[in-house]
């Protein structure tokens, strides 16, 4: 429920249960003050005053006034007269000028009547003594001229009596109920708010003491349960960003620790031979010519190190544009291996193409996809150590991917370390000093992914290394 319903709902609450609160103690009250029967009696009272008995023995009192003033002085008419009103539970006063010639309630002054001139129904009627009074009055004249008024005085109805009585206790009544549910729903309301805003406050603390290590939780479907979720996935956010940022800070240094444990080896050899050139000990040409061509080999070999690992750190943060078209996957595949089939040969490598027929187009880079080749077959050549070497690349279809494969007869990659060659700076073999940066696999890794691809090796069942990657097909294609 959002917090502008609950509001809504406290408040009008708080309007409805006071009344409902007083109306309670009302009945309450009537039930163990008067036995429960005060507001039935109002109402038999209220008819009685309206259209019952009553008014129709003033109605004959009015008639006597005008026609039979006599009989106010007659006593069997003043007696019948008694009995009536009596049943009827009213007091009579009969007034002529300022006197009272007839009353049948001896409390009743003149002085607490009405004057003449008022003659109808007053509800409201007169406090006479310690009881109120509803006054009915006919005003007329006597024989002799003289004003008269007949009063018919009934009992106030119970049910003002009652109000009367009790007005202190419902009115305190009243105030209590509404201050109770004031408190009542303002607690409710109020913890439904502060809760949430309290964890909120909790959770800020944690995050401003560099504490992201909990989560917030809330059930709630109001606008705070909704402000508590955003919340924590903003912290959860921002601790995949610090952790992100460590692991960039871990990955650096270890970078770092890498480059420079594969830098100080051939750095270490040049000086090496370089110290030999300078102090003779390289003392005929050819002995000189061969630590020329290992000084060189060594600068090249670090050369190619620093490329690499220039390349793999834009690809790290996605500073490496890439240029998209649709190409020929078996034809570029094809024209590659043509370039570098010299290469091979003299490397004693016999690489095999198997392809398919189907119409293989995919959206690549050429320039990232012939890196991608380069590094997976000349990373098997460099591990082969079968005479002959052999390499063999398939190409097939998978869906709307064209899967290619590059395997080879080489020695393989102990299974539980698969996963882990496309790490930079992984080896087969730790203690090899160099022959390789460590980057190759990774580099190629990071422009598969770019290309939206996958990529993961595999053992041959007989022997040798399988290295498979898909590339997506282009859209020209698909719709074929």
């Amino acid at each position: 429920m959002s917090i502008r319903k609950r509001l809504i709902i406290s408040n009008a609450t708080m309007i409805v249960m006071p009344i409902i609160i007083i109306v309670f103690i009302i009945f309450l009250l009537n039930v163990v003050y008067n036995d429960g029967t005060i507001i039935d009696t109002h109402f038999k009272q209220r008819w009685q005053n309206t259209g019952g008995r009553t008014a129709e023995l003033f109605n004959e009192l009015q008639k006597t006034a005008s026609i039979e003033q006599d009989n106010f002085f007659k006593q069997d008419y003043l007696e019948s007269l008694s009995e009536q009103l009596e049943k009827e539970n009213v007091e009579i006063v009969i007034r002529k000028e300022n006197d009272l010639l007839i009353t049948s309630n001896p409390q009743i002054k003149n002085d607490e009547l009405p004057s003449f001139g008022n003659e109808g129904y007053n509800p409201g009627g007169a406090q006479v003594g310690n009881d109120h009074f509803s006054i009915r009055q006919h005003d007329f004249y006597f024989k002799d001229g003289s004003e008269g008024s007949i009063f018919l005085l009934d009992d106030s109805p119970s049910f003002v009596k009652f109000a009367r009585i009790f007005f202190p206790i419902i009115f305190g009544s009243l105030i209590l109920s509404f201050v109770l549910t004031n408190v009542f729903l303002s607690y409710i309301v109020s913890r439904s708010i502060l809760r949430p805003v309290r964890q909120l406050s909790d959770a800020s603390e944690k995050i401003s003491r560099g504490d992201l290590n909990f989560s917030v939780k809330s059930k709630s479907k109001d606008e705070l349960g909704q402000l508590i979720r955003t919340f924590d996935s903003m912290r959860g956010q921002l601790k995949e960003s610090l952790d992100l940022r460590d692991r960039y800070e871990k990955n650096r240094k270890e970078i770092i620790a890498n480059i420079s444990h594969d830098l100080k080896t051939p750095i270490t050899s040049i000086l090496g031979y370089v110290e030999g050139l300078q102090d003779g000990v390289a003392n005929s040409d050819d002995k000189r010519e061969q630590y020329l061509d290992t000084i060189r080999s060594k600068a090249i070999y670090m050369n190619r190190l620093i490329e690499e690992l220039a390349l793999y750190s834009k690809l790290d943060v996605n500073s490496l544009p890439f240029h998209f078209e649709s190409v020929d996957i078996q034809a570029f595949i094809k024209d590659y291996l043509e370039e570098i089939s010299e290469e091979l040969i003299e490397k004693d490598v016999k690489v095999l193409f198997h392809p398919n027929m189907f119409h293989s187009h995919a959206r690549i880079d050429r320039d990232k996809l012939i890196r991608v080749l380069e590094n997976i077959i000349f990373n098997s050549v460099k591990y082969i150590d079968k005479n002959p070497a052999e390499i063999n690349i398939s190409i097939s279809e998978e869906k709307n991917m064209i899967k290619i494969s590059v395997s080879d007869n080489g020695p393989g990659v102990p299974p539980e370390e698969l996963a882990a060659i496309f790490n930079r700076f992984y080896r087969t073999d730790p203690a090899r000093s160099e022959g390789g940066s460590g980057l190759g696999l990774a580099i190629v890794s990071q422009i598969i992914e770019a290309h939206g691809g996958n990529i993961w090796a595999e053992n041959v069942q007989t022997e040798g290394l399988r290295v498979n990657f898909t590339l997506k097909k282009s859209e020209d294609e698909n719709n074929e």
